[in-house]
Parts: C-alpha cells; structure tokens; sequence
C-alpha cells in the first residue's frame, strides 16, 4: 500500500473512532444507532468474519477477521459483562438504577459477543485491568475457567481490599474465532527508563519487565484448525468434526490497546507529553510486535482537584488524536506500528456523567455536538464528597450518585451504576459497549482482502455501515 494511502486511511479510521462515542439523541449507539432499535435477536453488526474457526453464527463477510454481536441481558450463552472483574465493587449490584435517559431501551442494557483471529494486548492501570476483563468475558465461552487458566499473575493490597485477588497479567488463548487477548498492568506510562529485566507485581509498582513480555509472547496453546477450509458446514456436521488442534506460540501480538494512566498515579497532567506517548508506541511496537495501536482518550476521575487538570486532561487528549493523524509508518524504523487509532472513552464517559448530572437537577448543556463542550460549565464536577481519607480524594457527586444529597460535608448517597468510587467504572454498564468499539476499531483495519489493512474504500464503506 502506498504511503499516501496510509495517510488517507489514517485520517478515516480516527474518524472511525468517533463512532464509538458519538450520543446525539437519548444517547442512541453510534456503533449502528438502526441496529439497537430492532430487537436483539437478529442484530448483527456490519463487520463480518470467514474464520473457519469461530462460531458459525459470525460468518458473514468475504474477508471479515473480526466480528461483533449484540446479545439480550438474559442471553445465558453469553458472559455478563462483569464476570471476570475480582472487584466485587464494580458490580455496582447495590446501587440505584440508571436515569431515565440513560436506562432507555438499546442505551446500556445489552450484552456483546466477538469472535476474532487477532492477538491482543491491553496495557495500563486498574481501569485498564477491569476493561480488559470486561473484553475477555466477549470472547470467551460461558464454561471457560478464567482464574485457572488466564490469570498469570497477581497480587493482594494489603492497606486496601486485602481479600482481592488484584490481576496483574492474563492471557486467554484461543478465545472465540481463534485469537488471543491479553493484559499486562503497568502503572505508569511504558517507557525505558521503568523497563527491567524482571517486572514486579504490586500495586504501586512503576516497573515493567521483559520477563512478563517474553511471557506473553512464548504462551503455547492449543489452536483450532479447520479441515475443510473452504466449505460450508453442513447441519448435521458438529465443531467437533470440523477442527482439529495444532500447539502455537503466541509470538507476536497484532494489536495493543493502551490506557494512559489515571491522574493519581500520573502526579503532573503536564509530564504526559508527545514526546511520551510516542515512546511508549515505539516501545509496544518494538517488544510485542504490534502494528495496530488503539489508544483511549484520558477520563474524568476523582483525582482531578482543579479545573486546571481538567483543562490539562482535554489538552492530552488532543495531543493523542493529533498524533494519530499525523502518524507515518517508517519500514525503516525498529518498530512496527503501521497504525494508531483514538478510542474516545474520555467523550463516551463524559457524556454518561453530564446526562446523569442533568438528571440530578446540575446546569448543564446537553448538545453534545458543541466542540469542546466537556470544557463550558464543568465545575460542577469538583461538587465532592467530604474528605475523611488520606489514601483517597472523594469522588465527584455527579458521577457516582443517582440523586443530589442534601446539604454541606455530604460523605455518602444513594449510588448510580455508571462509577462506584469516582475512579473505576461499572463494569456491567460499561463493558459491553467498550468492548464492541475496540472490535468495530479493530474491525476498520483487518475486515479487508487477505484479512489485513484496508483500501481506502473499503474503510469508507465499513464506517459508515456501522454509524447509519
């Protein structure tokens, strides 16, 4: 592919990221607003897959590596969104039920499945942890033993939640369709300056280390390979029949999914510069052998004192979309990374707080097509709880409560299932639909001829099937 072509795609698929996040009326789903409309049974997204391996009900596409379906919330074949989260917390089980906009029918209340071919890594903090443990219960199987089998390595808090079992690595393999997917925690941003020989597990450890990498990279497993590659399956054949195993090492990864550490961990907004960002891309390039990277916009958290690191948020977050588009592929250079693409949590959370703030009866605007609307009126968002923690800084009122509490010094309310502490998210609201923009992402770049980066039309074609 030309290089110009690269750049034209480039500029597309940051587009395409867009469709993630995109809520103008009651919030309806920009991955395919239509498609949630109708009843769940037959929704299937635009991106299709061939992998002879995966779930034959996926198969729908000439060239398709990556597939997404939406499921009902009492569809047991498929995972609940939280499953694999040891945070029993982030359930959010015991708090009150979403506003009326936001619980409106095909918003939030839905379960995804995927199946793909792809080896994936996600990269970053415990929110990282938890979204990548939302995306593995997409992939796998009901009857799959997350604990036993992708759980690699962990560690216990002991000054806070010392019963939990907080992950530091996981990779599953295969999951649905015959890919991997993968976790490594790294608190800060991977540089090379906190790379080591070994890493350490634990939870305020700025480390990463080549042990785990080359951990990741030499799992072995058994994959699914089909016998009849180029047939379709008659009724009566079983997968059982169909496939046969091969032993396979992991060896490289195709696309990373990485997460900027929180404020908090991240003491300065400002140390989060270009010059960063792109070292840590040069880095997951260089060690895992990505060539697609997936970067997730900041949030807002209750590590965020001032106005002025909220400014310095959006500021970041600009940088990281900027730097998407201009990003040049160099076969010259030691590392791989062909692509980057913007997932904009930071815009799809952002919206779920304001909604949920106007609900609660704060002033806000609620026209999201403004540019830069998450900056005008967003002082309401340092409307906290009192402090009665040195570990913590109080959550934001707006995103963690369903009704405004009464009077001054207020240390408590009565919960909403969007955040459960003003840091990590529900994951049961917001797994699945986290999950189906990494694989319509992902799918934007491998559902093309030959299974690999797409043609300039093809892209076209796929996003805006995705966003009618």
């Amino acid at each position: 592919m030309k290089m110009k072509s690269m750049r034209i795609i480039h500029r597309v698929l940051v587009a395409a990221a867009a469709v993630f996040i995109y809520f103008k009326t009651f919030l309806a789903s920009e991955l395919f607003p239509r498609a949630l409309q109708k009843e769940y049974t037959d929704t299937v997204s635009s991106i299709g897959t061939t992998i002879t391996t995966a779930n034959p009900t996926y198969l729908s596409g000439p060239y398709g590596r990556i597939a997404f379906r939406l499921h009902k919330l009492s569809d047991m074949t498929v995972n609940p969104p939280g499953k694999y989260d040891p945070v029993l917390k982030h359930q959010c089980r015991n708090s009150s039920d979403l506003t009326s906009t936001l619980s409106d029918r095909g918003v939030l209340d839905f379960k995804v499945s995927i199946s793909t071919d792809l080896n994936m890594i996600f990269i970053g903090d415990s929110i990282a942890s938890q979204l990548s443990q939302a995306f593995d219960a997409t992939v796998l199987e009901p009857h799959y033993d997350y604990n036993s089998i992708s759980v690699k390595r962990h560690f216990h808090n002991s000054q806070h939640f010392p019963e939990v079992a907080h992950i530091c690595v996981t990779e599953s393999a295969p999951i649905r369709g015959g890919g991997v997917s993968a976790y490594m925690r790294h608190n800060l941003m991977i540089s090379s300056s906190s790379m080591k020989r070994r890493g350490v597990c634990g939870h305020g450890s700025k480390l990463w280390g080549l042990d785990v990498v080359d951990s990741l990279l030499d799992y072995q497993y058994q994959h699914p390979v089909s016998k009849q590659q180029h047939r379709y399956k008659s009724d009566n054949q079983s997968d059982e029949e169909e496939l046969s195993h091969r032993i396979t090492r992991v060896g490289r990864f195709n696309a990373a999914i990485l997460k900027i550490p929180a404020l908090g961990w991240i003491k300065d907004i400002n140390s989060v510069t270009k010059e960063a960002i792109m070292e840590e891309i040069d880095l997951v390039g260089k060690y895992f052998g990505v060539e697609t990277v997936i970067i997730s916009t900041l949030t807002f958290s209750n590590n965020v004192k001032t106005l002025d690191d909220w400014e310095g948020i959006q500021k970041v977050n600009e940088m990281i979309r900027q730097i998407a588009k201009s990003w040049e592929f160099s076969p010259t250079k030691d590392i791989s990374v062909r692509l980057i693409l913007v997932q904009e949590l930071a815009n799809f959370t952002n919206q779920l707080i304001w909604t949920n703030a106007k609900h609660m009866g704060y002033d806000v605007d609620l026209d999201f097509s403004i540019n830069g609307w998450d900056g005008m009126k967003a002082s309401f968002l340092l409307d906290r709880f009192e402090r009665v923690s040195k570990y913590f800084w109080p959550p934001s009122i707006p995103m963690v409560c369903s009704k405004r509490p009464n009077g001054t010094n207020v240390r408590s309310c009565v919960q909403n299932k969007i955040s459960p502490d003003g840091g990590h998210w529900c994951t049961p609201t917001l797994g699945p639909r986290y999950s189906a923009s990494i694989a319509c992402l992902l799918g934007c770049v491998y559902n093309g001829e030959s299974g690999y980066l797409l043609g300039v039309v093809d892209t076209f074609k796929i996003v805006n099937k995705s966003v009618r």
